[in-house]
């Protein structure tokens, strides 16, 4: 990808190994800053496209340079004072179809790990648990009038606040990301299968037909016990 001095082999193009640069980029280019490699301008336009690619683990979407926390919530930084925050597709399948969002007022302080929105979905409901601490500085009033958003983009269109961070660096020591937050969710996945198929009885062929299970076929109070169990970590 680039030469760290005259004696280092120039490493291969984008083309000839599609999966070398993002680690390289981040561990080694980024950090230098170097404006003199000739591939710097073709790093950063493929890792932008690279990021954007979602990844399917275990039969659920997750998003490529996000932070999670163990409660399914994600963090991402804007810029040094506005970080973006929503809960993940883990979450809003689990959670099933919802109708009605309650965000914090702007100015509200919110703390790593503590309940700060909810939805509903039904008659049920469920408090999301922030992933860092920081102020609400925006929320996604776009939300109110469709909630469909958060099934269909948790990632994107239906991202919940934004906060201005309080312990960024500290906070997000504390989150999964990368081949950890794959891990984990893979983890998470599994826990899932053997919870709703051992414990409560429903017994599904594949992923695809879990989440689906969940809301069909599990009773209002149990449903609460898996929205405590993973999503109240």
């Amino acid at each position: 990808m680039a030469k760290m001095d005259s004696t280092s082999q120039e490493y291969p193009s984008l083309k000839a190994s599609s999966n070398f640069f993002p680690p390289y980029w981040a561990n080694i280019c980024r950090p230098s800053n170097c404006p003199a490699c000739i591939y710097r301008n073709q790093c950063i336009a493929a890792e932008g496209k690279w990021l954007r690619e979602p990844v399917l683990v275990s039969g659920f979407i997750m998003q490529r340079g996000l932070h999670f926390s163990r409660a399914h919530t994600w963090a991402k930084t804007r810029k040094a004072d506005a970080v973006r925050v929503g809960f993940d597709d883990f979450a809003q399948k689990l959670l099933g179809n919802i109708t009605k969002v309650e965000l914090p007022e702007k100015g509200s302080a919110l703390k790593q790990g503590e309940s700060s929105w909810r939805v509903k979905c039904g008659s049920r409901s469920a408090d999301l648990l922030s992933p860092i601490d920081g102020e609400v500085i925006s929320v996604n009033e776009k939300l109110f009038k469709d909630t469909s958003m958060i099934n269909k983009d948790p990632y994107g269109n239906g991202w919940a606040l934004t906060l201005k961070p309080y312990n960024l660096e500290k906070n997000l020591r504390l989150l999964y990301q990368g081949d950890e937050a794959k891990t984990w969710l893979e983890n998470d996945a599994d826990r899932l299968h053997r919870r709703v198929e051992k414990d409560l009885g429903v017994t599904v062929a594949d992923g695809g037909k879990l989440i689906e299970a969940i809301n069909k076929k599990v009773p209002a109070k149990e449903w609460k016990k898996l929205v405590e169990d993973f999503l109240h970590l």
